[in-house]
């Protein structure tokens, strides 16, 4: 007994003398309340008996409120991130890095490299012209190898979103096409009820950027691909097909900083980027919930094609005061089929007063035109005015 406790006393004299792996935890968060009032008018939208036009008040915590730590080990570095609202909470980031000299590998769920953040616009939880100007490829699941300044993530998919695929239709606005009489809708998003969805490689997106005194720049890409498979034909109403969906996305945005000022500016081009989850979901009747393939009945796909681009302009007064004015256009055109061809478009004003150091006020007003719908009717427009607190700790 006596020399079981000697040796159980000798392990625990080597354990506690080797060098511990030192790790830093980097605590941080902030509180966002979103205070605005809201007009909007959906026009030829309006369901029978249902008024055009409505007038809200938002006072809000928004969703994008955090709590999150930052880790460092070595050469592992770490971020956990989690949003909370009102009710609720998720999670946002949480994902590993690690530095193996020649490059970074990264595990877990963070931004994509195909996101363009050029804008501080505040309204819908900071929602900065993604989906109407900017494109946003969100926080998923990724492996992604950086070497320098280039970035190659494979990324969590997104599958089974494909337009005049569904047997119910349940929006406001939608049109049949005159040769399959299928019906398509702008806010239809639906996994096929008549095939098998088949996921067969993951998303691929790439980044590559450099950034200098006075200006700096981002170019991104990204392609995706699955397959709906046994899909019956609604033409010959029999025999099955296989209907592949194919997105693609490239774009870039670029910075020039002179003296107190600074201007941006993004431009993107795709096809079926709503298939990839490209779209930020945007605010409103149309939102950013357009650029979906459309099923031709058939065994093939009407492809939409998406561009988008944006501007944004800021001056720093004091650093007390800045002030940043931006405007972003999304089109969406679509090949063949229930035709869609729209072009949306948003503008915001807004000043960041800073009362403390993490303490910001900033004051908002904008405007969304929604442009058409599928139908070809006036989607309407919203007016925004009011602004966004947060404080930092």
């Amino acid at each position: 007994m006596k020399k079981f406790t000697i040796l159980i006393a000798a392990v625990a004299l080597v354990c506690f003398a080797a060098p511990a792996m030192a790790v830093d935890w980097n605590f941080y968060g902030n509180a966002r309340m979103a205070t605005f009032f809201v007009s909007e008018d959906i026009e030829d939208n309006a369901a029978p008996g249902v008024s055009s036009e409505d007038t809200d008040l938002q006072w809000d915590l928004q969703g994008n409120s955090r709590f999150g730590a930052n880790i460092k080990a070595e050469n592992i570095s770490a971020q956990v991130e989690m949003g909370m609202n009102e009710s609720n909470v998720s999670s946002r980031r949480i994902y590993g890095v690690w530095n193996f000299g020649a490059g970074k590998l990264k595990v877990g769920k963070d931004y994509t490299p195909t996101s363009q953040f050029i804008s501080g616009q505040v309204f819908d939880s900071d929602l900065g012209l993604l989906g109407t100007g900017t494109n946003y490829g969100g926080r998923h699941g990724q492996i992604t190898f950086s070497f320098g300044n280039f970035d190659i993530a494979l990324v969590n998919m997104e599958s089974g979103h494909l337009a005049c695929m569904t047997t119910t239709v349940s929006a406001v606005a939608s049109a049949t096409d005159s040769v399959t009489g299928v019906v398509a809708t702008d806010l239809t998003l639906t996994t096929s009820a008549n095939g098998d969805v088949d996921e067969i490689l993951p998303k691929l997106e790439v980044g590559w950027g450099m950034g200098f005194d006075s200006w700096n720049f981002n170019l991104m890409g990204g392609a995706q691909y699955y397959c709906i498979s046994d899909v019956l034909s609604t033409r010959t109403g029999a025999g099955t097909d296989d209907i592949d969906v194919t997105s693609y996305i490239i774009g870039g945005d670029i910075g020039w900083n002179f003296g107190p000022g600074a201007l941006k500016a993004a431009v993107s081009y795709g096809q079926n980027i709503g298939n990839a989850g490209w779209t930020a979901g945007g605010t409103g009747t149309y939102g950013g919930q357009g650029g979906l393939a459309q099923w031709d009945g058939d065994d093939d796909t009407n492809d939409t094609y998406t561009a988008q681009a944006a501007l944004v302009g800021t001056l720093k007064v004091s650093d007390m005061f800045s002030f940043e004015a931006g405007f972003g256009i999304r089109s969406d055109r679509t090949d063949e089929g229930v035709q869609r061809d729209t072009s949306p478009w948003a503008a915001y004003v807004q000043s960041v007063i800073a009362l403390a150091p993490g303490v910001y006020i900033i004051p908002e007003v904008g405007y969304y035109d929604y442009s058409n719908n599928v139908a070809g009717d006036d989607a309407g427009s919203k007016f925004y005015l009011g602004g966004k607190w947060q404080i930092n700790f």
